[in-house]
């Protein structure tokens, strides 16, 4: 009988992963009104909710190098408890100055907890099947983003900003206090402090050949509702909400393949299906094929997602924090860097022209992901 990945210990830490997730997905939608209301104009707002992912990359590296030799025990509450500061003092405190500086250590706390939370998840599990378990931890998110934004509008809007921040304070302070019980987890001696122990150089290959697939998600993020606003396709929440459901059912699934028939071949189609939600989405005059492209990125990111994730750990050896840090870090940089390159190609040709772009930037990707699957032993390589 095969060795169970749902365990007490990884039951503890979806729970951490879901609660933490659900807090920052509920105030998604509301920082933005809450900005807006005190003043600001698009361009502050921006910078400012900018600030948390900026942060949150440049931590990650020093998360992960810590985490191989302190454990993830002690990073991962370390970032919950981060997390918490901000809403609680958010909640009675205002100003731009102090805003900004709550979103500092807010990212701080997202890029130590995320990315070791991660490398937990599949640490919990035997390494044949570290894709399926990354899988089941990464729906926690998913689930999260499905229920979580309305659920912060609907506070906002009936109870006022303050009562928002109180219930993602709440749900943080419950991750906290679940963190008691966490997993210490392996650790090996802490590396001195250098540039190279920053990045695992084996993970770079895989890493470069998902970004694109992060471009793209960054791309839709931001565009799509401003696609559908010029297109007149509808309501672009239900097309995020089709897209958070499928993906809940889909993660597991695929990580499981993944474990099976090697991390490559199943990013690759992946990647495959990012192209295709580009083209789709580049393509729609009506509402019923923008909201086909939905399910399509969905399949897109549970193929790539968790395969690259178990890829981390497959390569890392003992640096499993610092590879984990090294692949989200990448699909990160994807995110931001969609938003400013698919911004200028759609600035410069229209909306087809970015949704265009981004086929085309994932078609690429497949080419890449092969030539470096080749040198790491082919698509069907299988975890170690």
């Amino acid at each position: 009988m095969p060795e169970p990945i749902v365990t007490r210990r990884f039951a503890v830490l979806w729970g951490i992963g879901f609660l933490t997730y659900a807090s920052v997905y509920l105030l998604v939608p509301v920082l933005p009104l809450y900005l807006r209301d005190a003043g600001l104009s698009t361009g502050p707002i921006g910078a400012l909710l900018g600030i948390m992912s900026a942060v949150a990359l440049v931590a990650r590296p020093f998360a992960g190098w810590l985490s191989d030799g302190l454990g993830r025990r002690p990073l991962i509450i370390a970032g919950v408890a981060a997390l918490l500061i901000f809403p609680v003092v958010a909640a009675v405190w205002t100003g731009v100055a102090l805003f900004a500086l709550l979103q500092v250590v807010r990212g701080f706390g997202w890029g130590s907890l995320t990315s070791n939370a991660n490398t937990m998840a599949g640490e919990l599990a035997p390494p044949a099947r570290r894709g399926e378990a990354l899988g089941l931890y990464t729906a926690a998110g998913s689930l999260a983003l499905a229920v979580s934004p309305l659920g912060g509008l609907a506070i906002a809007r009936q109870h006022g900003y303050p009562a928002a921040l109180w219930t993602a304070a709440a749900l943080t302070l419950a991750a906290l206090l679940l963190a008691a019980f966490l997993y210490q987890g392996p650790r090996a001696p802490l590396r001195p402090l250098r540039v190279r122990e920053l990045v695992a150089i084996p993970a770079l290959g895989p890493a470069a050949g998902v970004v694109a697939h992060a471009m793209n998600y960054g791309g839709i993020i931001i565009f799509l509702p401003v696609l559908v606003e010029a297109r007149a396709l509808g309501n672009p929440g239900l097309f995020f909400t089709i897209y958070a459901v499928a993906l809940v059912l889909l993660r597991g699934i695929a990580g499981r393949l993944s474990d099976r028939y090697g991390r490559a071949a199943i990013i690759v189609p992946g990647l495959l299906c990012s192209a295709a939600t580009m083209g789709v989405l580049g393509a729609a005059s009506t509402r019923w094929q923008m909201l086909a492209a939905a399910p399509l990125l969905a399949l897109s990111m549970a193929l790539v997602q968790p395969p690259s994730l178990a890829w981390a750990l497959d390569l890392g050896g003992e640096r499993r924090g610092v590879a984990m840090a090294t692949m989200v870090a990448a699909q990160d940089l994807g995110v931001a860097l969609g938003g400013m390159l698919l911004g200028a190609i759609g600035q410069a040709g229209g909306y087809g022209a970015l949704f265009g772009a981004g086929a085309g930037m994932a078609l690429a990707a497949v080419g890449a992901l092969l030539i470096v699957a080749r040198r790491l032993g082919g698509l069907a390589t299988r975890p170690s």
